[in-house]
């Protein structure tokens, strides 16, 4: 379900399950999770690339197995994914190639770099089953683009494309993002790394040194919201492909 290809100096990572869209079970986040953490302990690889097999890149957590406790498994096989990412030494680039929903735009936020075909589309879906965002999804916006409309995605939910997220001067548009991010990576292989770094921990103190305590306190939100009624209907309205009828309890 993770396929990685190691080159010269850097290393692609693949979310490769395309007949589901890459959506993230369990097993496919343990293998990411041991991937990522054996590539940030390989002093060789300086950049690391992360795409999608097929149409999408990832439509975040898979529906179909969800997790009774959603505290738990946030901080046990979310979490660890965006720590390895934002907190390495190691640049990351995000290859985005098709739709990216849910818990994955917070794993694509959490890049240090981010490259989107124009025709990508973001869809922030946690509302529509009764729940809020979270991998931080709300907390990178909130941090990256400061104005209403991450606002209101952060709060309500809703869709968002490469277009405007590149007039938000969160990512950059491509024909072909994989083979812009491999030419960036080969830059950053053979640039002065150890600068590159050091911007990385000058932007993470800057930017994210309250991000543990986000994301501790968002964990504890969705595993309150993953035991109300309107997410048990979200789920049902959801998996009959009908509008829920949310009761706001």
């Amino acid at each position: 379900m993770i396929k990685v290809e190691n080159k010269e100096g850097y290393s692609v990572i693949t979310l490769n399950r395309p007949d589901k869209l890459n959506a993230l079970n369990l097993q496919m986040r343990t293998e990411l999770i041991s991937k990522l953490k054996e590539i940030n302990s390989n002093r060789e690889i300086r950049a690391v690339i992360l795409t999608g097999e097929g149409r999408a890149f990832c439509v975040g957590a898979d529906v179909n197995e969800l997790a009774q406790d959603f505290t738990d498994d946030l901080r046990q096989t979310f979490y660890p994914i965006v720590r390895e990412i934002r907190f390495s030494d190691k640049i990351y680039i995000a290859a985005i190639n098709g739709v990216t929903a849910g818990a994955c735009i917070g794993i694509v936020l959490s890049t240090d770099i981010k490259i989107a075909r124009r025709d990508v589309r973001f869809v922030t879906a946690f509302q529509r089953l009764g729940l809020t965002s979270d991998t931080g999804v709300a907390y990178f916006l909130l941090k990256l683009v400061k104005n209403q409309r991450a606002y209101e995605l952060a709060v309500l939910g809703g869709e968002f494309t490469a277009e405007e997220a590149e007039k938000w001067g969160l990512l950059k548009i491509s024909e072909n993002p994989l083979q812009e991010a491999e030419s960036l990576a080969k830059k950053i292989v053979n640039g002065p790394f150890q600068s590159y770094v050091a911007g990385k921990k000058l932007a993470n103190l800057i930017l994210y040194s309250d991000l543990e305590k986000f994301l501790e306190y968002e964990s504890s939100i969705q595993g309150y919201l993953g035991k109300t009624e309107d997410f048990k209907e979200g789920i049902s309205s959801f998996k009959e492909k009908r509008e829920p009828k949310f009761k706001g309890i």
